[in-house]
C-alpha cells in the first residue's frame, strides 16, 4: 500500500502497482520495482561461489600484509578486491564441496630491483631466519630506506608476523611463532617503505624456502 504526505513537506513510501516510491535527496520520487534475480544452482556456478568464498578467506588472512605494502590508490581499487581478481585463476582449484587454494600462488612477485635474490631463510621449529645480503640491500633501495616484511606459511594459509620499517642496513631479521613448522613452505614478502625512483609502487618480492 502507498502512503503519500504532502507532496512538499512530506515524505512518500509503499508500493502502489509495479512502481515503489521512495525519498531522495529531499524529494518524492517513484521507481519501478526492481526486478527479482534468482540465484543459479547449477553446479558450474555452486563451483565458482566456493572457489571466491575459498579465495576470499585466504586473502583475508593475509591482508594486515597486503593492506601494509599497498593502498587502494596502487591499483584503484580495494587492495583485497585487487588480489582476489588477480589469483581467481591461478591460484583456486578443485570440484564441487572440494575446493583447493594454493597459497603460495596468492601474489605474484614483481620485483625489477632484485630483492629476492638477496634473501636467505634458514627455518627451524617455530622460528624463521631471515638474512639479507649486506651492503647489497641499502645500494639498491637507498641508504635511507627502510624495508616492510611479511612472514607466510604457504602449507597452512597463516599469516606468521609483519615487520615495517626496519633498517635495510641490517643484515639479520627473526621471525619467531609456533605458525612456524620445520616442514612448511614458508614465503618472506620483502617491499622497501618507500618507493624507490623509477619503480612501481606495486612491486613486492617474494623469497621461498622449501623443505626438500
Amino acid at each position: 500500500m502507498a502512503i503519500v504526505q504532502n507532496p512538499i513537506t512530506g515524505r512518500s513510501s509503499g508500493t502502489y502497482a509495479g512502481a515503489v516510491f521512495a525519498t531522495q535527496f529531499g524529494k518524492n520520487v517513484l521507481r519501478s520495482k526492481p526486478v527479482s534475480v534468482s540465484v543459479s544452482q547449477s553446479d558450474a556456478s555452486k563451483l565458482a561461489r566456493q572457489k571466491f568464498k575459498a579465495l576470499a578467506a585466504a586473502v583475508k588472512e593475509l591482508s594486515p600484509a597486503l593492506n601494509t605494502f599497498f593502498t587502494s590508490k596502487d591499483f584503484n581499487m580495494p587492495v583485497s578486491s585487487y588480489f582476489i581478481g588477480q589469483a581467481y585463476d591461478r591460484a583456486v582449484s578443485g570440484t564441487l564441496n572440494n575446493v583447493v587454494v594454493d597459497y603460495s600462488k596468492l601474489v605474484v612477485p614483481a620485483d625489477s630491483l632484485g630483492l629476492a635474490q638477496y634473501i636467505t631463510i634458514y627455518p627451524d621449529i617455530g622460528v624463521m631466519d631471515v638474512n639479507f645480503t649486506h651492503p647489497t640491500v641499502p645500494n639498491l633501495i637507498g641508504f635511507d630506506n627502510t624495508l616492510d616484511l611479511a612472514c607466510y606459511n604457504a602449507s597452512t594459509g597463516k599469516l606468521v608476523s609483519v615487520k615495517t620499517g626496519l633498517p635495510s642496513s641490517s643484515d639479520q631479521f627473526i621471525f619467531s611463532s609456533s605458525l612456524i613448522g620445520v616442514e612448511d613452505t614458508i614465503l618472506i614478502y620483502a617491499k622497501p617503505s618507500k618507493s624507490v625512483k623509477f619503480k612501481a609502487s606495486s612491486e613486492l618480492a617474494v623469497a621461498t624456502f622449501t623443505p626438500e
